[in-house]
């Protein structure tokens, strides 16, 4: 039982990471300079899921190393993100938003470190809660609504 208890924490930190990833650039093009913003954000998401894919899907023992690795990946997406200064409200509201996904990432890899599942388990609600996904699709960014693929 708890064995299948852990395999549902993990299946639930990869759906709550799978969000934020899906989310991972969103954005918008309502300044000026939304094409420069918009064409960043995508090349930098493009990485990213290509990075997070790689990863495939870990077993339980991997969750720690999982979540490490995406944290990483999400916090130099966000600093390639911020560095574009989009000026659009769909650009600060998507900044903002990837800039509130990474206490959430570090919490989880914390409690991931510490063997506390459920822990894992409830912070992954956090990244649903921070709607990324829906300000990707709101800002029309194709790579950036597109699901990693898992490699494995």
């Amino acid at each position: 039982m708890k064995s299948k208890f852990r395999s549902l924490a993990s299946l639930l930190v990869l759906a709550a990471v799978g969000a934020l990833v899906v989310a991972g650039c969103g954005g918008g093009s309502s300044s000026a300079g939304g094409g420069d913003f918009v064409s960043g954000a995508e090349a930098a998401c493009g990485s990213a899921n290509k990075q997070i894919a790689a990863l495939g899907t870990p077993q339980q023992e991997q969750v720690t190393r999982y979540l490490e690795k995406t944290e990483a990946v999400i916090v130099k997406l966000h600093q390639e993100v911020a560095a574009l200064d989009g000026s659009g409200a769909a650009e600060t509201a998507y900044t903002a938003g990837l800039a509130k996904a990474i206490p959430v990432l570090t919490a989880m890899t914390n409690a991931a470190r510490s063997e506390n599942f459920d822990a894992v388990r409830e912070l992954s609600s956090g990244l649903v809660e921070i709607h990324l996904g829906e300000l990707a699709e709101e800002a029309k960014l194709k790579t950036c609504a597109e699901v990693p693929v898992s490699e494995s």
